[in-house]
Order: structure tokens, then C-alpha cells, then sequence
């Protein structure tokens, strides 16, 4: 009978330690995909407002500009993200593409980590209007007169699509990345500004290439899908085409990571009249 507890022991601990195998193959897998969307456009650089009824109206050549700060374990690890994109309307469509560069300042404890180390990184992105939808009813104008200037500046939901994938050589890593999200703002009108806070949820997928997480393990490939998960407050100002954004990103993950913060600007290039 004393054999009986003995092999069931052996059997728990053989069991632990292929779960352990299992949750280093996960952990690296997500670290990976980590990574590689903080590397790239996807996640590496602040989100955008949804696009917008009035929006998909503009003609030209839309330039963006953005910043993202990320500060890890107090300061030791702070990332800092330049991007500057083009959009080109198609249809209810925006087509842009995005160049940047990431860079890195390490304290002593990240010294030599492969993490503090920064490289460029490109991008391209299809965003599109879903849905707009009026808050609160409104009477219909009577026949022969005009509507009211308060019904053009009544509250709208404003649902879209944000599709974009990334690529950073990072230092002979590779990464890649692809997301999905359905940016969503609340669009209010005070004079000729109009201010949309917003959130931006998303499903992403991020891979490194060339990465070794152990000592004996040869370089290879390791990615996953994880969520995102950003959001902020976008301003228009009237029919110039300018715009202005500050904004939060973060890439969800089971431990460690870090809310990155983020400004922008738009030229939306030229505008119609509403």
C-alpha cells in the first residue's frame, strides 16, 4: 500500500512540471506578442478618434502626427514612439501608412536587456465609419423651414473600425503585429470644436522572430493573440482640418506591462463646407 502514494506523488510532480513546460511556452509566447505591439504602429503609438460622418466628406491627403511615452518599473525602462502617417480617403474608408521610430533609455537594471535597445518601425491602417447614431430626439423641421442649429449640434455615438498591422526589424528580432478594433466616441459640438472621448477595444496578434528566452534554446519564433485596450479625447477644430488628440494604450497581458500616454495631431487636408 505504500507504493500507491509514492507513484501518485511521482505522478503529481511529473504532472507540475509539464504544466510548468506549459506556462514557460505561454509566458514566452505572450512576452513575444507584448513586444512586438509596442514595437510597431499597432500599439506602439497612441490611438485615433473614429472616424466620422463629416470626416469621410474630406478630400486630400491627411497628415498625422504622433507621440507615445511608456515608463516601466519606475523609470527604468522608458520608451518614447515618433510617428508621422498620411491617410488617403477611399470611399468611407481611410487608407494611411505610418513611419516611425522607438526609442529607448535604460536604467542599470535594464542594461543590456534586449528590451532597451530601439529601431524604426512602419505601418499601414484601413479605418472606416461603422455607425452614427443621434442622441435624444429631436422635432422635424416644418415644411419649408430649415433645421435648427441646435440639431446639428446634438450629441452623436459614433462606432467605427480601425483595421492596421506593423512591422520593426527591432535589432534582427522582427517583429510583426496585426489588430482589429471598434474605436467608439461620443461626439458633442461646443461652437465650431467638436470633442469626442472615446475608448478603443481590440484583439491583436504580435510576433517576434529570432528570439531565444532561455540560455540552451536556439532562436526562434514566438507569438500569441491578446487584447487591447486604449481610448482618450479627440478635438476638430470647425472646417479648418485640424485636430488634436492625448490618448492611452495598453496592450493586455497576464503580467508586467505598462499604460502608454500619448499625444497627436491632424491635417485633415482640405475640407468641405457642413
Amino acid at each position: 500500500m505504500s507504493h500507491i502514494p509514492l507513484r501518485r506523488a511521482l505522478m503529481a510532480v511529473a504532472a507540475l512540471g509539464a504544466a510548468a513546460q506549459v506556462a514557460t511556452a505561454q509566458s514566452s509566447d505572450q512576452q513575444s506578442a507584448y513586444v512586438a505591439l509596442i514595437y510597431t504602429p499597432v500599439a506602439g503609438l497612441p490611438p485615433l478618434p473614429p472616424v466620422t460622418d463629416s470626416l469621410s466628406r474630406k478630400t486630400g491627403v491627411s497628415l498625422v502626427g504622433r507621440l507615445g511615452h511608456t515608463s516601466r518599473d519606475g523609470g527604468a525602462l522608458t520608451l518614447t514612439s515618433y510617428g508621422l502617417g498620411v491617410e488617403i480617403p477611399r470611399g468611407r474608408m481611410r487608407l494611411g501608412a505610418t513611419l516611425g521610430y522607438l526609442s529607448a533609455s535604460c536604467g542599470f537594471e535594464w542594461q543590456g536587456d534586449s528590451d532597451c535597445a530601439g529601431d524604426i518601425m512602419i505601418g499601414g491602417s484601413a479605418r472606416g465609419l461603422i455607425t452614427s447614431k443621434p442622441l435624444g430626439e429631436s422635432e422635424p423641421p416644418s415644411k419649408g423651414r430649415k433645421a435648427s442649429s441646435a440639431s446639428s449640434n446634438e450629441a452623436k455615438l459614433i462606432v467605427g473600425f480601425d483595421g492596421s498591422v506593423g512591422y520593426s526589424p527591432r535589432q534582427g528580432e522582427t517583429a510583426i503585429a496585426a489588430a482589429a478594433n471598434l474605436p467608439t466616441g461620443l461626439a458633442l459640438q461646443s461652437g465650431s470644436v467638436r470633442i469626442m472621448p472615446f475608448l478603443t477595444p481590440g484583439v491583436a496578434y504580435g510576433r517576434l522572430g529570432n528570439v531565444a528566452f532561455e540560455e540552451d534554446e536556439a532562436p526562434t519564433s514566438h507569438g500569441a493573440i491578446t487584447f487591447l485596450i486604449g481610448g482618450g479625447v479627440g478635438l476638430q477644430f470647425g472646417t479648418s482640418g485640424i485636430g488634436a488628440n492625448v490618448g492611452f494604450q495598453r496592450v493586455l497581458k497576464g503580467y508586467g506591462g505598462a499604460t502608454q500616454l500619448g499625444v497627436g495631431m491632424t491635417w485633415n487636408g482640405v475640407t468641405a463646407a457642413r
